[in-house]
């Protein structure tokens, strides 16, 4: 189960990597993809920036904490993501943003996913300490 936990983990990560890139590269298409339009002059230079940050770091802690066995960096990305949940409620219910409950489910199964896949990783590491 942990080497296809691990794989999700990775696809996941290498999806949000390949997403932050594209926020530097094309960031007309990134920002179709989550269902926004680009704001104008600093709006979009913060929105470019600090939406390629979040999706590159956290895109990267999940990749590479799959690929290297690294628990710790599991979690720290699956908390990155699921931590956008929240702030999505909270723009709804109180600064009239849009409900996204597809993307709120999506935020939750990679929480969930990183979650079970630090676990897996950290019962493995203590199984091998033991034999």
């Amino acid at each position: 189960m942990l080497p296809i936990l691990r794989g999700i983990t990775a696809l996941l990560g290498l999806a949000l990597l390949i997403l932050g890139l594209g926020w530097w590269i094309h960031p007309e298409p990134a920002a179709h993809i989550l269902g926004a339009t680009l704001l104008e002059g600093t709006g979009r230079s913060t929105q470019i920036g600090d939406s390629a940050a979040f999706f590159i770091g956290s895109g990267g802690l999940l990749l590479w904490g799959a690929l290297r066995a690294e628990a710790q960096l599991v979690l720290a990305g699956g908390c990155l993501v699921g931590l956008v949940a929240p702030g999505r409620v909270i723009a709804a219910a109180m600064h009239g943003g849009a409900w996204t409950a597809p993307e709120i489910i999506g935020e939750c199964v990679i929480l969930a996913v990183a979650v079970a896949t630090a676990a897996a990783l950290r019962r493995n590491q203590s199984d091998t300490l033991f034999y």
